[in-house]
């Protein structure tokens, strides 16, 4: 059983939220007036259970189909961060008819490297064996600024660390084997949106470039004075460019 927040009226967006983070990455964006937020948390982080350690991203983003469904909506704005863009890019492999439209924050469309690949297993190992707290504590400097203010790299560490073990290892794995969804880019008929930090070190701006190149439409916002977690750190630059993008469809 998913939790799940869903508040407001409006246009909706499923917000699907990045890795090792939880729904409540997107509580600023609640502010986003006119808009139906739903916010889930995949198995194994925030307040959802874990459902074992294999899936995959088009495992992850059949759930989220299922959950539009049973929260009765035919089409939404899929808004995904990070590994919530991956997610984003399998739904539009597998339901493209679910998509109102895209947002896609601090991400890209390309697969591992063998590089990355191996980092991926070397931390399942490491999580086995330490849990997710050295994993949280050597990922939180690449999501904010050195300028972030303490109260809110606190708070980003309380979120990383609702993380569960088990829902880390098979988010490590489900990411570690995706696809590469370059060939996918030019298909997405949808209004795009897309986000990024301007120092964003994890999915700089020249991921968000490519893509912005790719889709055909697609509007590119560069957010000064943010790292990987842009959303979060400017959330009100952000809510402003998804406010005029939705206000637009």
């Amino acid at each position: 059983m998913l939790n799940v927040t869903d508040l407001g009226e409006g246009t909706p967006i499923l917000w699907i939220h990045g890795f090792p983070f939880a729904s409540g990455i997107y509580e600023q964006q609640l502010a986003i007036r006119g808009v139906r937020h739903v916010m889930p948390d995949l198995p194994g982080f925030g307040q959802s259970r874990p459902q074992g350690d294999d899936i995959s991203i088009e495992g992850y983003a059949r759930i989220c189909i299922d959950l539009l469904h049973h929260r009765g909506m035919d089409r939404a704005v899929i808004a995904g961060f990070s590994m919530g863009g991956y997610i984003a890019f399998a739904i539009a492999r597998l339901a493209p008819e679910r998509m109102r439209g895209l947002i896609l924050i601090d991400t890209r469309e390309t697969a591992d490297t063998d590089e990355a690949r191996k980092g991926r297993y070397e931390s399942i190992e490491k999580v086995k064996k330490e849990g997710v707290r050295p994993l949280v504590e050597s990922m939180l400097p690449k999501m904010l600024t050195p300028r972030a203010p303490r109260e809110m790299r606190d708070r980003v560490r309380e979120i990383m660390s609702s993380s569960s073990p088990e829902g880390v290892i098979a988010a490590l794995r489900a990411m570690a084997t995706r696809p590469d969804s370059t060939p996918l880019l030019q298909k997405i008929a949808v209004p795009t949106l897309i986000l990024v930090g301007e120092e964003d070190k994890l999915t700089p701006p020249a991921d968000a470039e490519r893509m912005a190149a790719a889709i055909n439409g697609a509007k590119l916002v560069r957010i000064e004075g943010a790292a990987h977690l842009s959303n979060y750190e400017k959330a009100i630059e952000v809510n402003r460019a998804v406010g005029a993008f939705v206000g637009g469809l």
